[in-house]
């Protein structure tokens, strides 16, 4: 670049990014690294941001020609220019709102435990539910206990609500069995149920061992999700959406923000 002035050298570079855009790392990485004059990327971004103005003026000035006829509308004949800023101003809030609410705090040990939890949730509870099917189809009913199920239920299955994730008897579920003594699977508790191989009522102990480790697992995602909710760390995830949806029509009508076009002008 030895025969450019610096100015000169940031316009090429410009150009030739436009064209290769896939190259831009490597074009402004030889700019950068130009010996005859000292060229920062704040110089780059600055002309980048200049050009990009003019470029929106002219876009806006063709899109106002086209539709000088109707008021109200200057970019495009599906959106008013009052809807346009709207559009605007709604994503801008809703970045307000997520820059005010902040990050999570991921060095807390709340968040670095609740988040391995919901982790480790995701991974161990389908081995957990398969097991289940598996040994309830192992199961034989033991009939002097079978019509004690419907009562039972209605005492032991009032106290779940005690657990996050655990039960202290556990049910087939509705309609599940044939069977009308057991109300067709929603007093088939395994409790009152043999396996014949080896003798045991109910679920096996590695079952239920790990049933207890999600129990464990549960009580620690649900206060993990009561403080991102209190800090309103969930709500940000809803706000992105709405702002993804918003670009979306931005992208979709290559709408200008009017506001900086009337800055710029």
């Amino acid at each position: 670049m030895a025969d450019y002035t610096k100015d000169e050298a940031i316009a090429a570079t410009w150009i030739a990014i436009q064209q290769e855009p896939h190259r831009t790392t490597a074009f402004l990485d030889h700019l950068m690294n130009a010996k005859t004059f000292e060229i920062s990327v704040d110089d780059y971004n600055a002309y980048d941001s200049t050009m990009t103005s003019h470029a929106q003026i002219n876009i806006m000035d063709k899109r106002a020609a086209d539709l000088e006829d109707v008021p109200g509308f200057s970019q495009v004949d599906t959106m008013s220019d009052d809807e346009i800023l709207r559009v605007f101003q709604a994503r801008d809030e809703l970045n307000a709102k997520i820059d005010d609410i902040g990050r999570p705090p991921t060095d807390a040990e709340w968040y670095k435990v609740g988040l391995e939890a919901e982790q480790r949730i995701e991974r161990l509870k389908p081995f957990y539910e398969t097991m289940k099917e598996e040994e309830w189809e192992q199961l034989d009913p033991i009939l002097p206990l079978m019509m004690m199920g419907a009562p039972t239920e209605l005492v032991a299955g009032a106290t779940d609500w005690r657990y996050d994730f655990k039960e202290k008897l556990h049910e087939r579920g509705a309609f599940t069995s044939w069977n009308p003594l057991t109300g067709f699977g929603a007093w088939d508790i395994a409790e009152f149920n043999i396996n014949p191989e080896t003798g045991q009522r109910g679920f096996s102990p590695e079952l239920l061992q790990m049933e207890e480790e999600l129990e464990q697992l549960y009580g620690t995602k649900r206060e993990y999700q009561s403080k991102m909710e209190e800090g309103g760390y969930r709500d940000v995830y809803g706000m992105q959406e709405e702002i993804g949806s918003l670009n979306q029509i931005i992208m979709e009508n290559q709408l200008l923000d009017p506001r900086l076009l009337g800055e710029i002008q």
